[in-house]
């Protein structure tokens, strides 16, 4: 024991040693800074690329440096949260992490009556292996909306892209975590939570879950949800399965990575037919009291 506790106060002392820590030190600090001064300069790159866009539809975008690049849904959604599967719980969740979840940028306009804000956060992961840390990014587009039923809504994929078909209960077993569990707001309530039958035959179409069965259905009429499969064809791939949350004012998808300016608006003009033909619906000033 003693020749082990002698042998670890020489090495602790022994200048060789001590450099080479002060060198890994060193490079781990500057390796950090000039992530996220690589990060600062793609936002700023991504900022200029997205203000042509916000001009077009009479909106601004915003860095964290200019204003608050929150998303309305913030107060009870994180940003890069984990959608509960097994592998998102990794990489998103906490075990990874190597610096705190932030909002890079926001972009405000209107679309009609709506108001939009399309947000952008990021968060440093750690490789699997244990070398190397890269950005991850999700972003999210919402509409503000007067207070209607909360509910979280899917469309099941019908095909894999090798044209197979896939059964509903795929489909459920991928998703039934996220749908199943209640958004921030209704657990803060405690109010329930369950599966909402939609008639046939949305009921094939679409998986939903709500607090309120009977408001649910007769927002999500039939004009409303043919809206949302007739737009499909013009959605990204990450936006096909329409995972809608509707809670405290605001209707808002999640989708990975930067923004995708090719298919942002898709998305943006699916949420708001959507709202167009649901009689609960009502456009909201964001500063407005929910």
């Amino acid at each position: 024991m003693d020749k082990l506790i002698k042998g670890l106060l020489d090495l602790l002392t022994d200048p060789i040693f001590l450099t080479m820590i002060a060198g890994a030190v060193v490079a781990a600090l500057v390796r950090r800074w000039w992530q996220f001064r690589s990060h600062r300069a793609a936002r700023a790159e991504q900022i200029s690329a997205l203000n042509p866009l916000a001009a077009r539809l009479g909106g601004t975008v915003i860095s964290a440096e200019q204003g608050d690049t929150a998303a309305w849904s913030a107060g009870f959604l994180e940003p890069v949260k984990s959608d509960g599967s097994a592998y998102d719980t990794v990489l998103k969740g906490k075990w990874l992490r190597r610096s705190k979840p932030q909002w890079d940028l926001a972009m405000d306009f209107r679309r009609g009556d709506w108001h939009v804000r399309v947000t952008e956060a990021a968060v440093r992961i750690a490789a699997y292996t244990g070398y190397g840390v890269r950005w991850e990014q999700e972003h999210r587009v919402e509409v503000a909306t007067a207070p209607m039923a909360p509910m979280r809504m899917a469309r099941p994929k019908k095909y894999t892209a090798d044209g197979r078909p896939i059964p509903l209960a795929d489909f459920e077993k991928l998703w039934d975590s996220w749908l199943s569990e209640p958004p921030a707001t209704v657990r803060s309530r405690q109010a329930a939570w369950q599966r909402v039958q939609l008639p046939s035959p949305m009921d094939q179409e679409f998986f939903v879950w709500g607090s309120d069965p009977s408001a649910v259905v007769r927002d999500l009429n039939f004009t409303a949800l043919h809206w949302l499969i007739d737009h499909e064809e013009h959605l990204p791939p990450q936006a096909h399965s329409m995972r809608l949350t509707f809670e405290a004012g605001v209707v808002y998808i999640v989708m990975d990575h930067h923004i995708d300016q090719a298919g942002l608006m898709a998305v943006v003009d699916m949420i708001c037919g959507l709202l167009d033909r649901m009689p609960g619906a009502r456009p909201r000033h964001p500063a407005a009291a929910v």
